[in-house]
């Protein structure tokens, strides 16, 4: 669920929770209280009601039936003296009326006047009264006396119900509201401020260890949500510095390997330069013929070096992918037919013989570019030259298609390469040679710069041998159509 989902529904629960929380609070009260909270389905009524049968006092109820049947007895100081005593244990005030006079106020209510008294007529029951600024729960019963005067009996009780319980259960409610919003804000922004905070904290941990240079560790998100899928993209990124850093160690570690090595190439026709150089200074080389063979030998150590110098050059470009290439397409089998036949010529001395077989009818065309593609078979094909050990050096080179790929072989009858250094002879100054002398003549980078050449063109390298029966070096190329490259 998105996090804007969840704000709504929290917004939402913000307002239901509560709602319901006070009508479960409410019953409580209720329950807890019912005997003190009849008012909010029984006591209340509004003007001058009747009272419902069996809720007035035995009191009331007694001087009702005596207005009814004695009224005489209102005006007999004994009957009066009996209801004060009577009342003593009630928290109530009676007031009995004839006319315009009070015969009778009890001490609760002797500061009522007769002013402030309902008028005759308006018998029944009064649950909110105001009189003499005091309020009132007034029960009212009009008759009349024997001589037909009005007369009316009125029974107050000082805080009506409603009155009294609101100022008892107000404040109450009110602190109960108070904590029930407290509690439902404080339970809602704790979960989803838990929701939220756990992946930022999850964040800030990982941060943390990526600024202490620890990369070795998984973050797993905890929700789809838009900080799951931060901490999945965050994850990525320490992946991909991960990766970064192991290539960055490589590096570091190719970079030491190639400088040991460069100083090894360079080292030992640079020594054979000096010693030659100073046979000639010291008067060694003293016939013209000896002399010549040390300018010889100095210059081929010189070549060599310069072409050792050119391959490093070329090979740290293609490592670091910042030679620029210039792809063509064109017709494979023709392109590689022109090849051969400048090669053949150039190796004519040599004692090589070169052949090429095709399935017939195949003529795949490729996206290449043209001079990398001449460079990858020279140094294919110049190693093979180099390793046979033979009178006479066969170049077997065939084409097919393979999975929308146009496979390459190129194959020798030289000594092959043992089946557990097969993996190796694509690496940079690998030499079949162990010594690494100067016997083994090359720069031990052109099978290393094939390699590289071949994955910039999106194919593959690999080589098959076995001791004793030549090396076969196998590449493959995407076919071109009119749609582009295949894959």
């Amino acid at each position: 669920m998105s996090i804007r989902k969840r704000l709504f529904l929290s917004n939402v629960a913000m307002v239901l929770m509560p709602l319901v929380m006070f009508i479960l609070y409410f019953i409580l009260l209720n329950v807890l209280f019912s005997d003190h909270m009849k008012f909010l389905s029984n006591e209340y009524h509004r003007g001058w009601e009747k009272q419902p049968a069996g809720q007035e006092s035995p009191l009331f109820n007694q001087l009702k039936k005596t207005a009814s049947l004695e009224s005489e007895k209102f005006s007999n100081q004994t009957f009066l003296d009996s209801i004060s005593n009577e009342l003593k244990e009630e928290h109530a005030g009676v007031i009995i009326r004839k006319e315009d006079k009070l015969l009778y106020t009890s001490n609760r209510v002797k500061d009522l006047t007769y002013d402030e008294l309902p008028v005759f007529g308006q018998e029944g029951y009064f649950p909110v009264a105001r009189l003499e600024h005091q309020q009132y729960e007034v029960r009212q019963h009009d008759f009349f006396f024997k001589d037909g005067s009005e007369g009316s009996i009125f029974l107050l009780n000082e805080g009506v119900p409603f009155i009294q319980n609101a100022r008892t259960f107000f404040p109450v409610i009110a602190f109960g509201i108070v904590i029930i919003l407290v509690l439902t804000n404080a339970t809602l922004t704790y979960f989803m401020s838990r929701r939220i905070l756990k992946p930022v904290n999850q964040l800030s941990a990982a941060a943390s260890k990526i600024r202490e240079g620890e990369l070795d560790f998984k973050m797993e998100p905890a929700s789809k949500d838009e900080l799951g899928k931060l901490v999945k993209t965050f994850d990525e990124m320490r992946g991909k510095l991960k990766e970064a850093s192991e290539i960055r160690e490589q590096y570091e570690k190719n970079r030491r390997e190639l400088i040991a090595n460069i100083s090894h190439d360079l080292k030992t026709p640079i020594t054979s330069i000096r010693g030659y150089v100073e046979g000639i200074k010291d008067g060694v080389a003293n016939t013209e013929d000896k002399l010549d063979r040390y300018l010889d030998t100095i210059h081929g150590k010189a070549e060599h070096m310069n072409r050792l110098i050119d391959e490093l050059f070329l090979y740290s470009k293609l490592d670091v992918q910042s030679l620029p290439f210039d792809f063509e397409e064109i017709e494979w089998k023709a392109f590689l037919e022109d090849y051969l036949e400048e090669l053949r010529l150039e190796l004519r001395e040599e004692n090589v013989q070169i052949s090429m077989q095709t399935v017939e009818g195949f003529s795949p065309t490729v996206r290449v570019d043209p001079d990398k593609m001449i460079r990858v078979m020279d140094n294919i094909i110049y190693n093979s030259v180099k390793y046979v050990d033979k009178d006479r050096c066969h170049i077997r080179i065939s084409l097919e298609e393979k999975e929308e790929m146009v496979e390459v072989k190129i194959g020798d009858n030289g000594p092959g390469v043992p089946a557990n250094e097969l993996s190796s002879i694509f690496n940079r100054f690998y030499r079949s040679d162990p010594s690494r002398n100067s016997n083994s003549v090359g720069s031990g980078l052109g099978l290393a710069i094939a390699a590289q050449i071949i994955k910039a063109h999106r194919g593959k390298i690999w080589a098959e041998s076995s001791s004793g029966n030549g090396l076969c070096i196998h590449f493959t190329l995407p076919l071109f159509d009119e749609e582009g490259d295949r894959r």
